[in-house]
C-alpha cells in the first residue's frame, strides 16, 4: 500500500502544522484519515488533539480558529514536493487571466530561490495555481 506524508495545519497561513506518515489506498483517504482523526474544536486546555488510528498522536494550538480553518495537503512520500491533493480550508484567487499572467513570472523567480525551502515550495504551488488561470 502507498505511504503519504499528510500534512494537517490550522489557518490558511499554516501557523501550525505537523506531518504524519499515513498508509493508505489514495491520497484523498490518507487526507481524510488524519483530517477525521482531528478533534472537532480545543479542549479545556485550549489544544486540538490528533489521535490516529495507528496511535501517531499530536496538539494542535489553535487560538480560536474553527473547524473550517483546518486542512490537509497530502505528497507521496517518495515524492515529497509533490501535492497529491488538499482537503478543506484552501486558497481561493480571484484574478482575471491578465492579472495571472503578469503575476506568473514573480512567482517562477521566487520558486527558483531555495534559501527558503518553504516559500520555494509556497511559490511552486501558487505558480501551478496561477498558470491555470492564464490560460
Amino acid at each position: 500500500m502507498p505511504v503519504f506524508i499528510v500534512t494537517l495545519s490550522e489557518r490558511q497561513l499554516l501557523s501550525d502544522r505537523v506531518n504524519f506518515q499515513v498508509e493508505a489506498e489514495t491520497a484523498e483517504a490518507a487526507g481524510q484519515l488524519v483530517l477525521d482523526a482531528t478533534a472537532d474544536e480545543a479542549n479545556e486546555s485550549g489544544l486540538r488533539p490528533v489521535h490516529l488510528p495507528d496511535g501517531q498522536k499530536t496538539v494542535l494550538e489553535p487560538e480560536n480558529v474553527s473547524g473550517t480553518e483546518i486542512s490537509v495537503s497530502v505528497r507521496p512520500a517518495d515524492e515529497p514536493q509533490a501535492v497529491a491533493v488538499e482537503i478543506g480550508a484552501g486558497w481561493h484567487l480571484d484574478l482575471t487571466a491578465a492579472e495571472a499572467r503578469r503575476l506568473l513570472p514573480v512567482l517562477t523567480g521566487a520558486v527558483v530561490d531555495e534559501d527558503d525551502p518553504h516559500t520555494s515550495a509556497l511559490c511552486a504551488r501558487l505558480a501551478r495555481q496561477l498558470a491555470n488561470l492564464a490560460q
